[in-house]
């Protein structure tokens, strides 16, 4: 399973290049977390990221987009300054659309050696999924319990739109998601305001 995981500083590097064509790195939730040309936003929630189900929706979504592998990052512990030195390897692998969901789940659940507790499934507190061709990117938190998709704005979104058909535009429901998260479970109004502000679009 580790050989599965990317263990090359250049490999890493390449496909760094690439998340951070589609995301904005060092952001955070309610700020922007995409680039300018990614938009028509839709939320889960986080949990629904480790699951088998999920799995299944986004290699879905990149068979339609003619991708043969999907990018999974964690940013948040750093794979680098961790991950990387503690361990020899990063927390990102290029996961080929034609693993079944137990192999997906194997890969979240899998820790190094004498570390349970740094399997992605239990340390991961900012993870990213992205397109290789760079026509989809979805970001997951785990502190705001929740996870965003975003398009290419040269992709049509309504050609996707059923595999999400699941996921919300940002409502009150997805807030209530985050309030969660937020002491007496009620979103803060400034995060809430930032939050529409930066994905109503």
């Amino acid at each position: 399973m580790e050989n599965k995981f990317i263990d090359s500083i250049d490999e890493f590097q390449s496909i760094n290049n690439i998340l951070d064509k589609i995301f904005v790195s060092h952001s955070a939730l309610p700020n922007q977390v995409f680039h300018k040309d990614f938009k028509d936003y839709l939320f889960e929630e986080f949990d629904y990221s480790m699951t088998e189900y999920f799995w299944f929706k986004i290699t879905e979504l990149a068979k339609t987009t003619n991708n043969d592998f999907i990018i999974m990052a964690v940013l948040n512990p750093s794979p680098l300054n961790y991950y990387f030195k503690e361990f020899g390897y990063f927390n990102c692998a290029k996961l080929k659309v034609d693993i079944s969901s137990i192999q997906y789940m194997d890969m979240l659940n899998y820790s190094p050696e004498d570390s349970p507790a740094d399997s992605i499934f239990i340390n991961s507190y900012t993870v990213v999924w992205a397109s290789p061709s760079m026509k989809w990117g979805i970001w997951a938190e785990r502190d705001k319990g929740v996870c965003v998709v975003a398009f290419n704005e040269k992709m049509l979104k309504n050609s996707l739109i059923s595999i999400f058909n699941e996921w919300r535009l940002i409502d009150s429901t997805v807030t209530d998601w985050i309030g969660l998260n937020y002491n007496n479970f009620t979103i803060p109004l400034e995060v809430k305001d930032k939050l529409f502000m930066n994905y109503n679009k």
